[in-house]
């Protein structure tokens, strides 16, 4: 070949432009994804090829701005990302500011209530019913509980710069209640008159006091009472007693009823011979009851129960060293404790209930039915009112007509408020309900066959004794443990 031809080839091949023709530079690429609250920003490169160019610390910053991140940027984390590129990995780039909570309001209460007040036991195991110490008293204007308010909390804010709002603490009403009133500022609840205070089902009450020097009987008839009632005799068979506060026996209580709103205390105890019933809206304590039903919406404390219901919306109590129950039923929401349960020579059929309260099924039932009625007789007001309307529309309204218009909205009105009410109290209820179904069951001594415990749904029928134990549910139904 002519060597200035092979040369002419050579010139030719390295101008064709497609075996000449590099590649073209990418630069690297930023990716910016959120998190689906808007509280984090991550950011990823994609790396450069063919010699491209990387990032600036300007261009990611350029990135978040146009997917909107304009809080809580990492500032760091760019120029380092800028300077050190991390490829294909995604690095959070930006946070927001998460919302603090407010705080509930809290209650300070200043006076001893009835749950602190505690019988002195001997130390035979006896209780000494005559040494209770049962009442806090109080002067007017003294301090009963002290409100700290509830927080609003402090606002928080995304990524995009939106504000994230706080969940402001919950609210609580000071326990206003009977003889009581509230400070100009809203935050104290004070003593309205001198008296006892106790703690009524959530409500302070200030209470006056009446003493009946003797029994119950022909001489003072049935009492009913709006107070506080102290009987320094006993409650003979087929009398009544009703008191709106608490009611203090010094002597015992036969076949007769005894209803308090507030606290009962039997100095002695109930020997109902299976007629005689107490009751009250808080605790019970009795030295014994005998042949009798006890119901209360707080604890209830005794040394000895034969033969008897009783039914407490919290705790029953068998106290003392010989605390004992046999025969009957106990029912409480939350625990049973006791030493001697059952018969120890012989079976005697007992039945300990734990975590039903069959009095908040009771309301919750109650306020289901009241409501259905309630939105009934509205519905119907509502077409009356509407048909009455329509005549006064063609003013064909006569005037025993418009009297009927103008009572169905004065009794709507008043049936929506009452729905408010009870619709807030079923939504209460509910709540309670949801916590019913577990509780336990201690036992200091001994516990004996033909015992039946019923732990909410869930029963065992003891055959045989256990001592120093307590009883609970479990996923696989009741069990038992050394007493804690």
């Amino acid at each position: 070949m002519n060597p200035d031809s092979e040369k002419q080839v050579y010139a030719d091949a390295s101008q064709d432009p497609q075996l000449s023709q590099e590649p073209a530079p990418i630069n690297a690429a930023p990716v910016v994804t959120l998190a689906s609250n808007y509280m984090e920003a991550e950011l990823k490169i994609i790396p450069p090829q063919n010699g491209g160019s990387d990032l600036t610390a300007d261009e990611l910053k350029a990135a978040l701005a146009a997917k909107g991140v304009i809080y809580g940027i990492l500032e760091n984390i760019l120029e380092d990302l800028a300077k050190k590129p991390c490829y294909d990995q995604p690095v959070v780039v930006a946070k927001g500011l998460w919302p603090i909570d407010g705080r509930p309001a809290e209650l300070s209460y200043k006076v001893r209530l009835g749950k602190d007040l505690k019988p002195r036991e001997n130390p035979d195991g006896t209780v000494d019913y005559k040494d209770l110490g049962i009442f806090e008293n109080v002067k007017e204007n003294d301090v009963l509980c002290i409100k700290t308010p509830a927080t609003a909390g402090t606002p928080g804010y995304n990524v995009l710069g939106a504000e994230v709002a706080a969940k402001p603490g919950r609210d609580a009403a000071l326990p206003a209640g009977k003889n009581t009133k509230l400070s100009e500022d809203q935050l104290q609840l004070l003593a309205a008159c001198d008296g006892q205070v106790d703690l009524i089902g959530q409500k302070l009450q200030v209470q006056n006091t009446f003493i009946l020097k003797g029994d119950v009987c022909n001489a003072t008839g049935n009492i009913n009472f709006l107070g506080n009632l102290v009987i320094n005799g006993n409650v003979l068979t087929g009398f009544s007693v009703q008191a709106t506060g608490n009611v203090t026996v010094n002597g015992s209580v036969e076949g007769a009823q005894v209803v308090a709103g507030g606290n009962i205390v039997l100095k002695e105890g109930l020997n109902g011979n299976g007629q005689g019933c107490v009751q009250a809206g808080g605790y019970i304590k009795a030295k014994y009851i005998q042949s009798g039903r006890a119901q209360a919406g707080g604890d209830i404390e005794s040394t000895f129960v034969q033969h008897s219901y009783i039914q407490s919306g919290s705790n029953i109590n068998l106290i003392g060293s010989k605390g004992t129950l046999a025969g009957g039923k106990a029912v409480a929401r939350n625990t049973i404790n006791g030493s001697f349960i059952g018969g120890k020579n012989s079976p005697v059929p007992t039945v300990l209930e734990v975590g039903n309260d069959p009095a908040t099924v009771e309301r919750h039932q109650q306020l289901e039915q009241q409501i259905e009625t309630s939105k009934n007789q509205k519905a119907s007001l509502t077409q009356a009112i509407i048909m009455l309307k329509e005549y006064e529309k063609k003013g064909t309204l006569t005037a025993d007509k418009r009297e009927a218009l103008e009572q169905a909205r004065t009794i709507c009105c008043q049936l929506t408020e009452n729905l408010e009410k009870m619709e807030a109290e079923l939504e209460v209820v509910h709540e309670e309900l949801a916590t019913v179904g577990y509780g336990t069951i201690n036992i200091k001594q001994s516990i004996y066959p033909g015992v039946r415990i019923v732990i909410g749904p869930e029963q065992m029928l003891l055959e045989t004794k256990y001592d120093f134990c307590s009883f609970m549910r479990g996923e696989q139904g009741i069990t038992f443990t050394p007493l804690r």
